[in-house]
């Protein structure tokens, strides 16, 4: 998911603003807003690692009232703090397309990188893009309003998947904090504590770090660095473990087709082989692969 209220604030000043029909006097501003999360299946696996309810908001795009809510509560620092801590935010925007359509200021997006790619982001949504909210709606969280009207709030359990609290119509950012309290004290009781948002965001950063490192062929530091991951979070929930064990094997899995490459190498080259081995030979620690190496280190 993409986290932190702070890198959002940030943006505020440092994105490229698309237009969107909108002239450069009206250039929309960025407004600290909640992090959203950009699929019903990324919702669903992190609030089962924080073991928090997933609170999804169903508006529409031509509704004064959700935009009410969304001024009162997904912009209010008071909620954004709350939701940081206690709840994974799921938006389900009705109409956006049309928005989009008639070049509304609403609409504009902003350019900013992810993953090293250019990609745009809603103003108003900050870290969702416009592919993104439509798919939610289309989602099974767009499933939960049978109301036929917006705005409309629910708080889902995130293992059943079952509607655990409803709030029709315009809703105050305390009444919804209340009912995710007592959603929340009822997951508890049932699955026990869940991990902290901020060591979530710890494992994220050291994941993407020793995907980094995978990439640039150091194999043996990536390693490292999830496996102090492990020491860390041995009473980690199930999906985290998996996740962890994933990383590794992508990373064991890129080193075994790096020393491939070399192997094939051999037959046609053997003194470039021979180089090329002895640069991946010390990154290739706690993979498994280092008897292999040495076998074909030994050939050459």
């Amino acid at each position: 998911m993409r986290h932190s209220v702070l890198f959002l604030l940030g943006l505020a000043g440092a994105a490229v603003l698309l237009q969107a029909g909108v002239s450069a006097a009206e250039k929309p501003k960025i407004k600290p807003t909640v992090t959203f999360a950009t699929s019903w299946e990324a919702a669903l696996e992190e609030a089962r690692i924080l073991n928090v309810p997933i609170v999804v908001h169903s508006h529409g795009f031509k509704c004064p009232p959700c935009w009410g809510m969304h001024a009162s509560v997904l912009q209010n620092k008071d909620y954004i703090k709350f939701a940081d801590k206690c709840t994974v935010e799921v938006i389900c925007l009705g109409r956006l397309q049309e928005g989009i359509d008639e070049k509304s200021p609403k609409a504009a997006t902003y350019k900013t990188k992810e993953n090293g790619q250019e990609v745009e982001h809603l103003v108003e949504w900050p870290n969702l893009t416009v592919e993104e909210v439509l798919a939610l709606g289309q989602s099974k969280a767009g499933s939960f309003n049978d109301t036929g009207f917006v705005p409309f709030t629910a708080v889902i359990d995130p293992h059943t998947e079952q509607e655990m609290a409803r709030f029709p119509g315009s809703t105050a950012a305390g009444a919804l904090m209340e009912g995710v309290e007592q959603a929340q004290k009822k997951l508890e009781s049932e699955h026990g504590k869940g991990v902290a948002r901020k060591e979530l965001r710890g494992f994220e950063e050291a994941e993407a770090a020793a995907l980094e490192q995978t990439a640039a062929g150091d194999f043996a530091a990536a390693l490292d660095g999830l496996n102090k991951l492990g020491k860390a979070g041995a009473n980690w929930p199930q999906a985290l473990q998996d996740r962890l064990a994933k990383a590794r094997a992508q990373v064991v899995e890129t080193a075994e087709k790096t020393l491939a490459a070399i192997e094939k190498t051999a037959a046609s080259d053997p003194v470039q082989a021979q180089r090329e081995l002895a640069r991946l030979a010390p990154k290739l620690r706690g993979t498994g692969l280092e008897e292999r190496a040495g076998e074909l280190k030994n050939s050459l």
